[in-house]
């Protein structure tokens, strides 16, 4: 404890400070009465956003995340300064997941003759990388992979798959392999930490490798057409080797529908509950978002361990998302849907 408060104990008290700032049920409440972005604009600056859009004359939805955005990233940058190993690497690994999500963009970009250029502009800056804009300049995802990807931050990622799996897999593939490689390579460093670090972000990410297992495999079979259904044995191969459904994954590789995929989770209520709530109305992904928001709020209940920078970024990342939907509904004329946002604290 003594050690933590002396090398992390102020970054440790500045994510608390910005918990503290995320918004509340009131503000969601009033966000939720406003007619206009304007509206919108003049409540947010008696928050802990501040005037982040006094300069732009012109609003939409994607202005207000991108600035909102902006904030994430400078609010992380802050503690991130003050970090000294082990939390530094910590902290990268977050940044690792962006990386990830930043390259599947490009690539998808290069595989369908897009200008990758173009988009380096909606990469999340939190996953930008000192080599990532020279990807712009390969013609191929072979010299992707030689030229930038092998030698980034994320290259362990994409060196535990084969290069094959560039050119003869969906997007959605590779995402789902390089996250299995990210989630176990953040698992094995958080145990290796030990304390009460490993214990709060061993269940967040066995979470989200329960999450993986869930949503890859529905989405499996979920595919009407046979020729772009993934099989099953490479199904398998996107599980992450960690989690509570690890024991019953050989048999979720093999399941073909809803009800065989409840009836092996039953032993974990949450998931089977979960799997049974499923309707045109609510999806698998709302779901479980709304778990991670709850894992991701009692990180904060313990004191010195990292988890809680983590569970920040996810929960000011949630904020975002819900800032966007209000915003879209607003401007969509869908007011009758705004109250569909995934709340976090409720507290006014």
């Amino acid at each position: 404890m003594l050690t933590f408060n002396i090398e992390d104990g102020m970054a440790e008290a500045i994510v608390q400070g910005y918990r503290d700032g995320l918004l509340t049920t009131t503000d969601y409440n009033n966000l939720t009465q406003c007619d206009t972005l304007e509206d919108m604009k003049l409540h947010l600056a008696g928050t802990d956003y501040g005037n982040f859009l006094q300069n732009e004359a012109t609003l939409s939805s994607t202005i207000i995340v991108e600035k909102a955005t902006e904030k994430l990233v400078k609010d992380f940058n802050h503690f991130r300064f003050q970090a000294v190993e082990p939390l530094s690497t910590f902290l990268d690994f977050i940044t690792y997941d962006y990386m990830i999500l930043n390259v599947l963009k490009l690539i998808n970009a290069v595989r369908n003759g897009k200008g990758a250029l173009e988009l380096m502009y909606k990469c999340h800056p939190l996953g930008l990388f000192e080599s990532i804009g020279v990807v712009t300049a390969a013609t191929s995802i072979e010299d992707m992979y030689q030229l930038v990807l092998i030698d980034s931050p994320i290259g362990r990622f994409f060196t535990k798959t084969e290069t094959r799996d560039f050119d003869e897999y969906s997007t959605d593939y590779l995402r789902g392999l390089l996250q299995k490689n990210y989630l176990e390579a953040f698992y094995d460093f958080v145990q290796g930490l030990g304390g009460v670090t490993a214990e709060v972000m061993g269940e967040l990410l066995e979470f989200e490798a329960d999450r993986a297992v869930l949503t890859i495999t529905r989405q499996s079979y979920s595919v009407k057409e046979d020729s772009n259904r993934l099989p099953k044995d490479e199904r398998k191969k996107l599980y992450p080797n960690f989690g509570q459904l690890v024991d019953v994954q050989d048999r979720l590789a093999e399941v073909d529908d809803d009800n065989a995929m409840v009836e092996i989770v039953k032993p974990y209520p949450f998931f089977a509950e979960t799997l049974q709530s499923v309707s045109k109305q609510t999806s698998l992904e709302s779901l479980l978002k709304k778990k991670a928001v709850e894992l991701n709020k009692i990180a904060f209940e313990q004191q010195f361990h990292y988890g809680s920078f983590y569970a920040f970024v996810k929960l000011r990342e949630q904020e975002i998302n819900n800032l966007l939907w209000i915003s879209e509904c607003i401007n969509q004329g869908m007011k009758h849907r705004i109250n569909e946002y995934v709340p976090i604290y409720d507290k006014v």
